[in-house]
């Protein structure tokens, strides 16, 4: 199917051709990320540039992924943020909102972004996203991931790689990492993750960011809590988002 122009979320073109997107990755081998919604200033075709990589499952997208796409703008002067939804994301589950209906949420939120780009990536590994996004951009492309402190953890944990030691230096060979605080975890325990004798030597390739505390502490599975109960999500979510999770009815709450 031929890429709609990716300017209404509403628009039933849009979805079907999202699911699309998703069923043709699921068939794929290799790792791979599929750029549904490109930046107009983007470096995909430029010889080098700065990629800021923001990946998650946005289940939904919340008010603390906006924030973090704001931090990571003023930290670093990127050419170009990605944003990546992962179609299965490390130890999480799919809870009601389908991966196309996700991409939906972010295109509502972030589509008329000019240096926002949007895609889909067929594996959870940050290492295996390095391997796609060295087939998308410039070799010389210097990447740098927009994770939380939760995040960060798992990418140092020994539980994920056959040879944590040789995976990760591989890793951190390639890309940086802006971290943000995450509930009660801040930049004084991102220092101390980083003391530690195994992941001294990555110190370099890792620099804080620092979201308001009230930021910090939401999570998708607190909107989902709340929408399915019935409670009022906002401030927690973008209004954009707000307003297509009560009109698509997800997460247990019928739309109007």
């Amino acid at each position: 199917m031929a890429k709609p122009r990716l300017t209404d979320p509403y628009h039933p073109r849009t979805r079907e051709y999202l699911d699309g997107v998703v069923r043709s990755l699921a068939r794929q081998e290799s790792p791979l990320i599929q750029i549904v919604k490109e930046s107009s200033g983007g470096i995909r075709d430029k010889h080098g540039g700065v990629l800021g990589v923001l990946p998650a499952s946005f289940n939904p997208p919340t008010a603390a992924h906006e924030a973090l796409v704001r931090e990571a703008k003023t930290a670093v002067p990127f050419d170009e943020i990605l944003l990546v939804q992962d179609q299965q994301a490390m130890d999480k589950e799919l809870h009601d909102a389908t991966v196309a209906d996700r991409l939906l949420m972010l295109l509502a939120l972030f589509g008329a972004d000019s240096r926002i780009s949007v895609g889909i990536a067929n594996r959870g590994l940050f290492l295996d996203k390095v391997e796609a996004l060295k087939n998308i951009y410039q070799k010389n492309t210097q990447i740098y991931f927009i994770v939380g402190y939760d995040t960060i953890t798992r990418v140092l944990d020994p539980a994920y790689y056959a040879d944590r030691e040789e995976s990760v230096r591989l890793l951190f060979s390639q890309a940086r990492f802006l971290v943000a605080n995450r509930g009660a975890c801040g930049e004084q325990d991102l220092t101390d993750l980083f003391g530690r004798q195994e992941n001294q030597q990555f110190t370099a390739q890792v620099s804080p960011l620092t979201l308001p505390a009230k930021l910090a502490e939401i999570s998708s599975s607190e909107v989902r809590r709340r929408l399915a109960e019935g409670q009022s999500v906002k401030g927690l979510v973008p209004p954009q988002v707000e307003d297509f999770l009560l009109t698509r009815g997800f997460y247990g709450r019928q739309g109007t």
